[in-house]
């Protein structure tokens, strides 16, 4: 066993404290002793998961509302992170959970294949070679889960907060014939690499993975082979020793597809192949777009559930005198009645019913556009209460409210705000604002030519 495992208190060595004989019982990763393991394989109402990834924008503190000015202006402080899953995310992570637990339940070391499957990766990080897939893991694997939508929908909001939910690594205990002791990384979280390249993210991974179960006197050198040349074998291995429940690559962008690319997309899809575990890819429509230019590669990689975030639509008119209208039950509405009731202002100050369509106007159904200009609007109430007088919030106020916070995305507002074909002379502020885009305006004639030429381009740039 290579010392940097030894370090990291990975694994068992995987030598057999008898002669391997056939196993009756199936003993699976899923039941090997820990607390965690418990709480990771549980299945979880749709209920309470609505409830673990919400996350409020304030304490959850009733006498906040009499507190001093100095701390509501405290409370708000993380306000920016209020979150609030829709119903097609909730079940888009029940999928993934439930593929998860697959995944443990598959891995069976009372089988001599999966035994012999595991214990060979230890020797891939001396430079050996994969071995391919047991059958427990080959008739699950091959699953490819693709997030997409514009910037300032969720995405990674959700993601960090499957991370939450799954936890961080912890240590499992098992007796013959599973290893006495070995790691389990429920989710292996990465961002897009900033320099582009399949280097980048096996580095990326190795920080990830120390950060994680690492100790302060770790060898300085501990799991260099991931930056080696037999990097991608070793990456692989050590998601195979190490129980690496689901891999995530988020952050994917419009500027990030080039001739770089195909090599990390050939990584994700050999890590499927190899180690069997799950892989997430999130990025922009852009980036899922962009991606289409690599032709058989994109489809291999992208052929699981997929979740489409679309900007939510305009909230509907609200109608006078109708207690429980229609108008009332919308994503959009809801979404700003729930932000509204986390204000520090009295219980007995009603949130106008216009206030859903003015908040529209100005975050053009992103949550996140609607997230920041609501914490603005938070502020302004609690060090103005006069605006909470009948009458006094109006369309002007709230609009100027959000426009002063959302000033530096004025450019990607108005991308996204255009009614009519980009036109030439609009070209680059058209291609600078890509990331902010929609599925759908990928279909205009005119931005089909221009992608081709950027991406024809980029394929040169290797």
């Amino acid at each position: 066993m290579p010392s940097e495992l030894q370090t990291l208190d990975a694994i068992d060595s995987g030598a057999p404290r008898k002669a391997i004989v056939p196993f009756e019982d199936r003993v699976a990763v899923s039941d090997l002793r820990s607390p965690r393991m418990v709480e990771v394989m549980r299945v979880p109402t749709i209920e309470e998961l609505r409830e673990k990834l919400k996350v409020m924008g304030v304490p959850n503190n009733p006498a906040l509302r009499d507190a001093n000015l100095e701390t509501k202006i405290d409370a708000l402080a993380n306000f920016g992170r209020a979150y609030l899953p829709t119903f097609e995310v909730i079940t888009f992570v029940a999928t993934l959970l439930a593929k998860v637990r697959e995944v443990y339940c598959a891995k069976q070391f009372g089988g001599e294949e999966f035994r012999t499957y595991f214990h060979a990766a230890a020797g891939v990080m001396r430079g050996g070679k994969l071995r391919p897939l047991p059958a427990c893991l080959s008739a699950i694997s091959a699953t490819g889960f693709t997030l997409t939508g514009p910037s300032l929908m969720g995405r990674t909001a959700m993601l960090k907060r499957v991370v939450e939910l799954l936890g961080k690594p912890f240590r499992v205990e098992g007796d013959h014939p599973a290893p006495r002791v070995m790691w389990v990384v429920p989710i292996l979280y990465l961002g897009y690499p900033t320099c582009g390249t399949l280097e980048g993210l096996l580095r990326d991974m190795r920080d990830r993975i120390l950060a994680e179960v690492g100790r302060h006197d770790m060898n300085v050198n501990a799991l260099a082979e991931l930056e080696g040349i037999n990097g991608e074998n070793v990456a692989i291995a050590l998601c195979t020793l190490m129980n690496v429940g689901v891999f995530v690559l988020d952050g994917g962008g419009f500027s990030d597809v080039n001739g770089k690319t195909e090599r990390i997309f050939r990584f994700l899809l050999k890590l499927r192949e190899f180690a069997g575990i799950p892989v997430v890819i999130s990025g922009t429509s852009a980036f899922m777009y962009s991606s289409s230019y690599m032709g058989n590669l994109n489809s291999n990689l992208f052929n699981g559930p997929s979740l489409q975030m679309n900007p939510f639509r305009p909230p509907l008119p609200p109608r006078d005198g109708v207690e429980n209208s229609k108008a009332k039950n919308g994503v959009w509405q809801q979404m700003n009645a729930w932000l509204w009731r986390q204000g520090l202002h009295p219980h007995s100050s009603q949130m106008p019913d216009e206030l859903p369509s003015w908040t529209y106007q100005a975050a053009y159904g992103r949550p996140g556009w609607l997230v920041q200009g609501f914490e603005a609007l938070h502020l302004a109430l609690i060090t103005k209460p006069e605006l909470l007088n009948t009458g006094a919030l109006t369309e002007k106020r709230v609009l100027a409210i959000f426009d002063m916070k959302l000033q530096l995305h004025n450019s990607a507002r108005r991308a996204v705000a255009r009614t009519v074909p980009p036109s030439a002379k609009g070209r680059a502020s058209f291609i600078k604002n890509l990331d902010h885009l929609s599925t759908h305006d990928f279909d205009e004639p005119q931005v089909h030519e221009w992608l081709d030429e950027a991406m024809l381009r980029r394929a040169w740039n290797r």
